[in-house]
């Protein structure tokens, strides 16, 4: 956006501005492509000119192909004076000294200018309207002039190949492997371990997701024989009867009485084997877990 200039811009007057104030007039048809292309914001200057060498000086601030638009105030400019011209005369987009010195006085430009050139040294604004040097090595410049990124990275001696070699393998958090990498497929539900010695060891025979899932606990104890050293020792009472006397008598005589007092056996205990049967809640281990894959570097 601003001052604009074209090669070449020459061409006769085919509708002039209305006398001295006019701000619009048209040159022959066709001839418009000759001079600037203006955008909004921009202008340039032109001079109107005649066979007796009368000249005014000209702000154009908008063209549409063979039609032109004078800024307001923009007449007899730049120590010219308005003038009335007709068809046939020329309007020409000339360097003006109006033009040159806005060209010119850009404080940008005349910050940059002010710079003492020097080897190796880069120019660059230090803030607005100031312009200062910093150092430009021969590495930087090698930097700056790399074609692409692939470039910039061997400039760098961080060229992929020498960040991550070739074979390396990593896992990833995402569905597929990246770009310039190739899944490992021989590992499938497997749980990651972590170790402290020497990697890229395997092992176990169950699936992680058959080991880590919901799974009843039922069953039973083995049998057991217990020995006569482990059965609590205990007897047994006897009753023996005489035939004397009267009253019940359990050998089937005449009666008769207790003798004596009661008599124990020996003590007994058992022998055979037993079980007990038990049954538990189901132990979920349907743990949580995320997805990864393994992939090699190409």
């Amino acid at each position: 956006m601003g001052l604009k200039f074209s090669n070449f811009g020459k061409a006769k007057i085919s509708s002039a501005p209305d006398g001295t104030a006019g701000l619009s007039f048209t040159v022959e048809a066709g001839k418009g492509i000759l001079f600037p292309v203006l955008g909004t914001g921009d202008y340039f200057y032109g001079i109107f000119k005649d066979a007796s060498g009368n000249r005014e000086i000209v702000k154009i601030e908008a063209r549409g192909t063979d039609n032109f638009a004078i800024a307001t105030g923009g007449r007899g400019l730049d120590g010219t004076v308005a003038r009335t011209w007709a068809a046939g005369d020329y309007f020409v987009a000339g360097i003006t000294r109006a033009a040159l010195e806005e060209s010119l006085s850009n404080t940008n430009l005349i910050a940059l200018g002010a710079l003492a050139s020097s080897a190796d040294a880069l120019p660059y604004f230090s803030g607005a309207g100031t312009a200062a040097l910093t150092s430009l090595s021969a590495f930087a410049r090698a930097l700056l002039s790399s074609a692409d990124a692939a470039a910039a990275r061997a400039t760098l001696g961080a060229a992929e190949a020498t960040l991550i070699p070739s074979g390396t393998v990593m896992s990833f958090f995402q569905a597929a492997a990246p770009v310039g990498w190739t899944q490992i497929t021989t590992h499938h539900n497997k749980a990651i371990r972590i170790v402290s010695g020497t990697g890229a060891g395997s092992g176990g025979s169950v699936a992680f997701t058959s080991a880590f899932a919901s799974q009843a606990v039922t069953g039973s104890n083995s049998a057991t024989t217990l020995t006569m050293a482990q059965i609590p020792w205990h007897t047994h009472a006897l009753s023996v009867y005489n035939t004397a006397g009267v009253g019940t008598n359990p050998s089937g005589g005449g009666g008769g009485s207790i003798q004596g007092n009661p008599l124990t056996d020996g003590g007994t205990g058992g022998g055979g084997s037993h079980n007990h049967a038990f049954t538990g809640t189901a132990i979920n281990l349907a743990v949580q877990y995320i997805d990864m894959i393994l992939a090699s570097k190409n």
